[in-house]
């Protein structure tokens, strides 16, 4: 059943939102990673999460988060970076480096949450 009026959802259904969700992070990158997506998300949700904590959290081994966090910050190798995260040295503990959102990160996840939100208003 196609519930599209004028390219406009109508009564959108959970998977529409998923689709929406997919489509605000495709114009960021068409071909944004859903690693990036799960490290951003749990960043997001315990910001000032270490390095090890979030491999832990998403299931990922510390090179890949490693790897992942210096794209969605301010490295990214053959690529611009998504700027979204930034890493600081922890102030109790120097080896300890700690995740959180920039102004542009926080920016994303409110226009999700709002996508998020509205759907489940209905």
């Amino acid at each position: 059943m196609n519930n599209k009026k004028n390219g406009q959802v109508k009564n959108p259904t959970q998977l529409d939102t998923f689709v929406n969700v997919i489509d605000i992070f495709r114009n960021i990158d068409s071909e944004f990673p859903i690693q990036y997506m799960l490290c951003l998300a749990e960043i997001a949700r315990t910001e000032g999460v270490s390095l090890t904590e979030l491999a832990e959290r998403t299931q990922m081994s510390l090179s890949t988060v490693s790897r992942v966090v210096g794209a969605l910050s301010n490295y990214r190798s053959n690529n611009q970076p998504y700027k979204l995260v930034s890493m600081q040295v922890s102030k109790t503990e120097r080896r300890r480096k700690e995740l959180s959102l920039t102004a542009k990160g926080h920016s994303l996840i409110n226009k999700l949450n709002k996508v998020l939100y509205n759907s489940s208003e209905k």
